[in-house]
């Protein structure tokens, strides 16, 4: 065993950082539906495919993703302060959802039950072509699942209903090897605040590929591909639009560049003097076709 790794890490590191796992961030693992999602979705490049399959209880979504953010920047900060670590990970829920601003109501606690299964039940599905040979290899996001705590009561229909206190989960190999070799990315604290499902993938393709450059242009539909949204393209973009109007996404602003056909999508930074640096020490153009972006009708 890795002496860095210990038998049971507990979740109870105070000063946590955010942070998000480098592939989900690009390919669009979670569902963006609030509801139950019971759709096989299929991302391609290339050769490479990756799909995921719903259980019974539907797709994990991109709020179920918390959990995993939470466990690994716990898991994370640990590391860093030399503690020992490993896969399974105690967590108490008060502390899961005060820290990821989910409020501590009924239904928060109410909700975990339904989260776990959902990452535990997902498969996702690779392949690797070599030669004429395709390896396929299948695995959930979380190995298993304990509840340590629970408290029952009886719904309104008659049902049972659990209030997890605190419970256990393990990582999977893939999710703990990225986390290994820190194939990982800093979030802002502000992306839990974040309501809507696209606007959470929107921040962690910004925060991916714009990153320390001072903008970042992607098509529209293949920003559609990442975003992992089916709708038509003049919806998808209205969708850009409210985001655009909303101003919502920490560090990040998002504008339309109308003049390509289709659309280019366009992400800045909100910190101006690093905007107007690069834009200035790039080319004449380049500042009068940002400016373009800016002019009503292209945000």
């Amino acid at each position: 065993m890795d002496p860095m790794q210990g038998d049971l890490f507990i979740c109870d590191v105070a000063n946590w950082t955010v942070k998000d796992d480098l592939v989900s961030m690009d390919v669009p693992i979670f569902s963006l539906s609030k509801g139950k999602d019971s759709d096989i979705r299929q991302y391609k490049r290339g050769d490479r495919v990756l799909r995921v399959i719903p259980s019974g209880v539907g797709a994990a979504t991109v709020f179920d993703k918390d959990l995993l953010i939470y466990a690994m920047s716990q898991v994370i900060a640990a590391r860093n302060q030399g503690r020992p670590v490993t896969k399974e990970v105690e967590i108490n829920s008060y502390d899961f959802l005060i820290g990821t601003d989910r409020g501590d109501g009924r239904n928060s606690f109410e909700s975990i039950v339904g989260m776990l299964r959902r990452l535990k039940g997902t498969t996702i599905e690779t392949n690797v072509p070599t030669g004429n040979v395709i390896q396929t290899t299948g695995f959930s996001m979380i190995e298993k699942y304990t509840i340590l705590s629970e408290k029952k009561r009886v719904g309104k229909n008659g049902e049972e209903v659990s209030r997890i206190l605190s419970f256990t989960m393990t990582f999977s190999d893939w999710a703990w090897n990225g986390m290994m070799d820190y194939e990982i990315l800093t979030l802002h604290r502000g992306y839990f605040k974040l309501a809507k499902p696209i606007e959470r993938r929107l921040y962690e393709i910004a925060r991916k590929f714009c990153s320390d450059k001072a903008y970042w242009k992607i098509n529209i539909d293949l920003l559609a591909e990442k975003v992992g949204t089916s709708r038509q393209r003049f919806k998808f973009r209205d969708d850009l639009r409210d985001v655009i109007r909303n101003d919502c996404l920490p560090d990040y602003r998002i504008a339309l560049d109308v003049n390509k056909s289709p659309d280019d999508v366009v992400f800045y930074t909100k910190d101006s003097a690093k905007l107007a640096k690069a834009l200035l020490g790039s080319n004449s153009d380049a500042l009068i076709w940002f400016e373009s972006l800016l002019k009503k009708g292209n945000v």
